[in-house]
């Protein structure tokens, strides 16, 4: 089994950096930090986990919204006033809205952003009480002020999930727990939170509708760190060596540099992970 340090970071398979970028800017509170490898790294203020934007021309593929990254605001108000501010802005960003629900205790309004991914804006006002506070507890230790957000009536207090399609979810949670050495937060039957056991975002694993989905591309991946080159060497060995076992559909030798070590493996629902020793 891995020990794994941190889940470091999810990629996002965008059309072009200046379709995609500004929307993540305006309508979620994230901030380009870094390029790395023609890749533009963001991240919310009040959240460590990145984002790895790749822009890979026309040819990228449209996501299904069951494979979408979220924040959170306070309260359920301010994904109404959201709402609002998305449709006075849609046409202006190309953008296309789905309109409010409930759903699992969350309320929350989905959008699609014209490089091909779907977006949540969710609040979690009431679900404490509901007993979901291991997911659903607040991800931030001081909010992120209105001043820093200003003008649009919510304030994104955090970058908190992503989502993953599984084909068999018991499956899928015990290789996640027994391979990956992740947390499993099992809430509902038809899906799971996956995440690190000293950091709150988390991977929400949903059961797939159609078996015959096209896999998501090795651009749409999560990337868990581990302590060094050898511990990644290790877990290539270890997920080599049960590659039956965990049905893995591919996995990749490792690749080194001067300051890191990797590789890339695809699970049994052939979903793209990435191993690392790199810690941010």
């Amino acid at each position: 089994m891995l020990n794994p340090i941190g889940l470091m970071s999810g990629h996002y398979e965008c059309r072009s950096f200046d379709e995609s970028l500004p929307i993540l800017k305006e309508f979620l509170a994230l901030e380009i930090i870094d390029e790395k490898n023609g890749a533009k790294i963001v991240k919310h203020p009040n959240t460590d986990w990145r984002i790895i934007v790749h822009a890979n021309g026309a040819d990228a593929p449209i996501k299904s919204m069951r494979n979408h990254y979220g924040v959170r605001v306070t309260t359920n108000a301010e994904v109404d006033r959201a709402t609002e501010y998305l449709e006075q802005t849609k046409d202006e960003f190309g953008i296309k809205i789905i309109k409010p629900r409930e759903n699992h205790n969350a309320y929350s309004v989905h959008f699609y952003e014209p490089g091909g991914n779907y977006w949540e804006i969710e609040s979690y006002e009431h679900a404490v009480e509901h007993g979901m506070g291991q997911t659903t507890n607040p991800h931030w230790s001081k909010p992120l002020s209105a001043e820093k957000f200003a003008g649009k009536g919510y304030v994104p207090q955090a970058l908190t999930h992503g989502t993953l399609e599984n084909d068999d979810i018991e499956a899928s949670e015990r290789f996640y727990r027994e391979a990956l050495g992740l947390e499993v937060v099992k809430l509902w039957p038809s899906s799971c939170y996956v995440k690190h056991r000293d950091t709150p975002w988390y991977v929400v694993c949903i059961q797939a509708q159609n078996p015959n989905r096209k896999p998501l591309s090795r651009y749409q991946r999560f990337t868990l760190a581990v302590a060094s080159p050898e511990a990644v060497h290790d877990a290539n060995a270890m997920l080599a060596g049960n590659r039956d076992k965990w049905k893995l559909t591919y996995l990749e030798a490792v690749t080194e540099s001067i300051d890191e070590a990797s590789f890339l493996f695809a699970d049994l629902n052939r979903n793209w992970w990435e191993i690392t020793s790199a810690d941010s």
